[in-house]
């Protein structure tokens, strides 16, 4: 039972109780009763009215609190994409870095490589230059004995002319 038919059956209950006991007795002793009922009826009134407004203010609180719910669903639905969307892009940043990592490191192992081979190249081509310049100072030493052989066959002693020739070749 709502509290507004609660307080309607007491009230009329109080006043059937008071006209009962009203018959009874005097005048004044009804008097009393009936301006005890009057008033009681008057309580009753501000209390219907009273709760009418508690009964409305209820309402446009619930209506408030639908919309503020409703509100606090969006912001939720809205923050939840917004997170979403944000892993999302956060992870899509990771694993590009992640590949753009990898691809540096197999470009740093490719580049080792070729350099480890350009080293054993250039050593390689180093001491075949090493192994040439003996031979070429071999071949001159030779050379230069041929020259001076060929000179001494020919002219019976050194030519200095022929060492010139040799000694301007060697520099050029």
């Amino acid at each position: 039972m709502t509290k507004a038919k609660l307080i309607l059956n007491l009230t009329t209950l109080l006043i059937c109780l008071v006209v009962v006991n009203g018959c009874g007795r005097s005048a004044k002793e009804r008097g009393k009763a009936v301006a005890e009922a009057e008033k009681a009826k008057a309580e009753l009134a501000e209390v219907k009215v009273l709760l009418s407004k508690a009964q409305r203010e209820r309402d446009e609180l619930k209506e408030e609190m639908a919309g503020i719910s409703e509100e606090w669903e969006q912001d939720r639905s809205k923050l939840a994409a917004s997170v979403a969307r944000a892993e999302g892009e956060f992870q899509d940043m990771v694993d590009r870095l992640t590949r753009e990592r990898d691809i540096a490191i197999a470009r740093a192992k490719t580049a080792e490589a070729s350099v480890k081979g350009l080293n054993n190249k250039i050593r390689e081509l180093s001491e075949w230059n090493e192994e040439l310049q003996v031979a070429i100072q071999q071949l001159q030493g030779q050379i230069e004995q041929m020259y001076e052989q060929a000179g001494e066959e020919l002219y019976g002693e050194p030519n200095e002319q022929l060492e010139q020739e040799l000694a301007d070749e060697n520099n050029v």
